[in-house]
């Protein structure tokens, strides 16, 4: 399969960092599927390991709001940033983070739902994108909700706007058997060091088994031409892929505040400073237009021009 297209080449470049002419023949070596052709240039060592989402530029905003036992995550996008700093986008994205509240859980019943007395927020959504000249999607929405009395929410926002709205957003929530004043603050800060440090799970649990599965998989491969004997190499992979679930699962994350503590470490040492049992129970965070693809002119003409002059 030699016919491959610009796009794919631009999707799987930027997915991987690898060079153009590498994305193509892992493309053609994988019959122009692009999730093999990562797994092809990782065994070949040319991909970097674990590079979930591509090189966005996706602009919008993200929101959070929180009432009651209820916490609402929402992303918004256009096409612009320019539209994310309009007041009527603004206003539109509070709106609806105020409309989810009414614990709506899917974009579907969301869109249907009654923005204003006269208006359905599809309705409003079309008015909007015709006001604002620009496409604009409702991306997706999520929750957290508490439990009981003993828990609390952490809200971190990156590169605010407005009070509720920004680029990254990210809601923490923690139990504990006695309430303390700084519950609040080692929530926020454990919301900070998520928006920073980006992990796939809380731990090890939580991770899907197949994606260690074949993690291992491409490590065995990167060595198989080694030498080394089969029992050396285990535990050469072994130690790769507790390397790669601290990497990816929060509580075993380096401390973004203090690199010679894990994140476990640092609420271990809160609770005994505070006596409260606190325990981080579950995170939500989006990060503006992760995993969104635009097209771009330049790289289309520079990959054709790359595969005019190798052809």
């Amino acid at each position: 399969m030699s016919n491959i297209s610009a796009d794919k080449i631009k999707s799987l470049r930027d997915k991987t960092g690898a060079g153009i002419m590498d994305c193509k023949n892992a493309l053609v070596e994988n019959n122009g599927d692009v999730e093999s052709a990562i797994d092809w240039l990782r065994k070949k060592g040319i991909a970097k390991a674990n590079k979930k989402s591509s090189r966005v530029a996706a602009e919008g905003l993200v929101g959070i709001v929180s009432k009651g036992t209820l916490a609402c995550i929402l992303e918004v996008n256009s096409e612009t940033d320019f539209v994310s700093k309009n007041e009527d986008f603004q206003n539109f994205v509070e709106s609806l983070l105020q409309i989810a509240l009414n614990k709506i859980y899917s974009l579907d019943e969301l869109l249907s739902s009654e923005f204003n007395k006269e208006t359905k927020v599809s309705e409003a959504l079309q008015n909007l994108i015709s006001k604002i000249g620009e496409n604009i999607v409702i991306r997706r929405l999520n929750y957290l909700e508490l439990k009981s009395e003993n828990s609390e929410f952490g809200i971190y926002i990156h590169n605010k706007v407005s009070e509720n709205l920004g680029k990254i957003g990210c809601i923490t929530m923690g139990s504990f058997d006695n309430n303390n004043e700084n519950i609040s603050d080692i929530l926020k800060k454990i919301a900070m060091h998520i928006s920073a440090s980006k992990p796939l799970a809380l731990d090890e649990s939580q991770l899907d088994k197949q994606l260690l599965i074949k993690e291992r998989e491409i490590f065995l491969e990167q060595l198989a031409n080694s030498g080394k004997p089969k029992e050396i190499l285990d535990k050469i992979v072994d130690g790769k892929i507790k390397k790669f679930i601290s990497e990816i699962t929060l509580l075993n994350q380096n401390w973004i505040l203090d690199s010679n503590k894990i994140v476990s470490e640092v609420i271990k040492d809160f609770n005994e400073e505070s006596n409260c049992n606190f325990a981080l129970v579950d995170y939500r965070l989006f990060v503006l237009g992760d995993g969104v693809e635009t097209n771009t002119k330049d790289f289309k003409e520079e990959v054709a021009s790359q595969l005019t002059q190798n052809s």
